[in-house]
């Protein structure tokens, strides 16, 4: 049994809702870089605490460890790159997709405790930055020992008070 169903030019268009919905989800939740030729990019950043030090990964992919500059000034942490583009601008291309942004970015970490920036380390591996900021020492928990004191013998002396 053969099902026939008729055209209609109306189901098959686009509401004006709905088109409006979709050219703001493009622009931007998930921006066209094709369309825009952005030249700030985005660096997705995980940021947690542990017992006495913070960790900031950073995912850079395609970032040499050269063009990545990372700065401590007071209490805010800032990476700062280049990602330089696939293709040079002298060479003459016909790009069929070009999706991978080039350019600069920036992000910056406030910490809410003062941080130690004399013995922050990094790690670079597969395009993803670790950094391990310590807390200030003057801000770690510290704990004190009680310590038991010895009761002092007292002398008294008879019949005096």
């Amino acid at each position: 049994m053969t099902i026939v169903r008729r055209f209609s030019p109306v189901s098959e268009a686009l509401t004006l809702h709905d088109a409006m919905n979709q050219l703001f989800a493009q622009s931007f939740v998930q921006p066209d870089w094709s369309a825009g030729r952005s030249s700030s990019l985005a660096a997705p950043v995980d940021v947690f605490e542990s017992e006495q030090t913070y960790h900031v990964h950073v995912s850079l992919p395609g970032i040499a460890p050269q063009d990545i500059e990372l700065t401590a000034q007071g209490n805010p942490l800032t990476v700062r790159g280049q990602l330089q583009p696939s293709v040079q601008p002298e060479q003459k291309v016909t790009w069929l997709a070009q999706e991978i942004g080039s350019g600069s970015f920036e992000r910056s970490v406030t910490f809410p405790k003062p941080i130690d920036s004399e013995h922050i380390a990094t790690q670079y591996t597969n395009g993803l930055l670790r950094i391990t900021v310590p807390i200030h020492a003057s801000n770690r928990p510290k704990r004190i020992s009680v310590a038991p004191s010895e009761p002092k013998p007292v002398e008294v002396e008879a019949g005096k008070r």
